[in-house]
C-alpha cells in the first residue's frame, strides 16, 4: 500500500523516563524521516519536543489521557479539545502506545473517523482490558511473550502482531577503549577498574537486591572492581537497598540517580547486568547494551530470552538466582582478556537479529495497513466518505 501515513500518537512525557517514550520517540523520528506526517501529543513538557519539531513533528499539549470512571464527566469533557484538535488535523490513523489510555483514544478516535492500531509495550495494567476489544483495528506486541499475556487477557491471537523492539545503531555506538576512559572521566570513574553496571529503576523486582549480594559475595579488592547502579531509586524499596549497599565494601559501588542519557553509562562499563525478578516485556537494555559491544548478564524472563537465544543463551540466569549472578559476573568481567572478540559479537547479534530499519519497515507496513483510506472524488460540501483498511 502506497501514500504517506498521517500518524497521531501521544505520550505522557517528552523525555527518556521509560521504554515507551524512548521507542515512541525513536520511532516517530524515524517515520518522520519517511516522509509520514507524525503529530504527538503529550501530558508533560520535556528535552524531546524541539528534535521532534526540527524532524517535523507537531507536537501539541499538554492533554490529559488518564481516565477515572469516578469522575467520567470531568475527564470526558478534557477529551473534548484534544478530538476538535485530531478532527482538524486530518489524520489517517492513531497510534496508541498505552493501552490504558483506550478510553481517550475512543473518543478522539470516532470523533474524529480514524481507526486505532494499539503498541502493546507492557504487560495488562488495568481492569477495563476488555474495552481493547472496542474500537482497535489491531495491536502489536514487544515479544511473544506479551503478546501471550493479552491473549490471555482476551485479546484474539489473530489480532495481534509481534514486532520486537530495536534500537538505532547511531545512538549506541560501539564504545573501544578510548570511549570507555572518556565516558569514565566524565562520570569520574577510575580508568583501570572493572565496571559491572546497572540501568534503570532501582527496585526489589528490578532485581536490584539479588544483584547487590552477588556482590557483596565476589568481595573483589579494592580497586579491582565496581558495582554502579544508576536510575531512579524507588521510595518504597529505598530502606532494603540501602541496607544492602550497607554491607558492600566501602568504595566497591557509585549510585548515580535516574539518568536522560544512559550511552555514558553503556560505554564506561564492562559488563551490563539486568537482574529483574519481575517479567520483562522485552529487555530494551539488553540490546542497548549489546549493540556497544558488551555481554549482558540477565534473568531468563519475560521477553529476554526472545533476545538471548542460540550462541548467546549461555548469558542468562535464574531470576533471582545469586549464585548463577556471582558465577557469571565472576566469568565476564575480563573478558576483554578472556574472549577478546565477544564485544565484537554482542554487537554484530544486535545488528543481524534486532536491525532498526526493518523493525521501522514493519510498523510502517503495519499502520499503512489499518490507516483510513480516503475515496477520491469532488467535495461537495460534505465530509468524504472513508473506509478503514483491514
Amino acid at each position: 500500500m502506497d501514500g504517506n501515513l498521517n500518524i497521531l500518537t501521544a505520550t505522557t512525557v517528552l523525555a527518556a523516563v521509560g521504554g515507551v517514550e524512548m521507542c515512541v520517540y525513536q520511532d516517530s523520528t524515524a517515520l518522520l524521516q519517511r516522509g509520514h506526517c507524525v503529530q504527538v501529543l503529550y501530558e508533560r513538557d520535556g528535552k524531546q519536543r524541539a528534535v521532534l519539531e526540527d524532524a517535523g513533528a507537531r507536537v501539541d499539549g499538554p492533554f490529559r489521557f488518564g481516565f477515572d470512571p469516578r469522575h467520567a464527566l470531568r475527564d470526558l469533557g478534557r477529551f473534548w479539545p484534544v478530538a476538535k484538535l485530531v478532527r482538524k488535523s486530518r489524520a489517517n490513523v492513531l497510534w496508541l502506545n498505552r493501552p490504558e489510555h483506550i478510553i481517550w483514544a475512543q473518543v478522539v478516535a470516532r470523533f474524529a473517523g480514524i481507526p486505532i492500531v494499539c503498541h502493546l509495550h507492557h504487560a495488562p495494567n488495568f481492569r477495563l482490558t476488555r474495552l481493547l476489544n472496542v474500537g482497535v483495528s489491531h495491536f502489536i506486541a514487544v515479544s511473544r511473550f506479551e503478546r501471550k499475556q493479552w491473549i490471555d487477557r482476551g485479546i484474539q491471537q489473530e489480532r495481534i502482531t509481534v514486532l520486537h523492539n530495536a534500537i538505532l545503531p547511531t545512538d549506541y555506538p560501539v564504545g573501544d577503549r578510548e570511549e570507555q576512559q572518556n565516558a569514565r572521566q566524565g562520570l569520574g570513574i577510575d580508568r583501570d577498574l572493572r565496571v559491572a553496571l546497572f540501568c534503570g529503576r532501582i527496585t526489589a523486582g528490578k532485581g536490584v537486591l539479588t544483584l547487590i549480594e552477588a556482590w557483596r559475595r565476589l568481595d573483589y579488592a579494592p580497586g579491582r572492581a565496581l558495582l554502579v547502579l544508576a536510575g531512579p531509586l524507588d521510595t518504597t524499596d529505598a530502606p532494603a537497598v540501602e541496607h544492602a549497599l550497607a554491607g558492600l565494601t566501602p568504595g566497591s559501588y557509585r549510585l548515580f540517580p535516574a539518568q536522560s542519557q544512559v550511552l555514558p553509562f553503556l560505554h564506561a562499563s564492562d559488563i551490563i547486568v539486568v537482574p529483574s525478578l519481575d517479567a520483562e516485556p522485552f529487555g530494551r537494555v539488553v540490546i542497548e547494551g549489546m549493540a556497544t559491544g558488551r555481554p549482558v548478564i540477565a534473568s531468563r524472563n519475560g521477553g529476554i530470552p526472545e533476545i538471548l537465544f542460540g550462541t548467546m543463551e549461555r548469558f542468562l540466569v535464574t531470576p533471582g538466582a545469586v549464585t548463577e549472578f556471582v558465577a557469571q559476573i565472576d566469568a565476564l568481567l575480563d573478558w576483554r582478556r578472556t574472549e577478546p572478540r565477544l564485544g565484537a559479537a554482542c554487537h554484530a547479534w544486535v545488528e543481524a537479529n534486532f536491525p532498526y530499519a526493518e523493525h521501522v519497515n514493519s510498523l510502517e507496513q503495519l499502520l499503512q495497513r489499518y490507516r483510513r483510506v480516503r475515496k477520491p472524488g469532488r467535495l461537495t460540501g460534505s465530509r468524504r466518505t472513508s473506509k478503514l483498511v483491514v
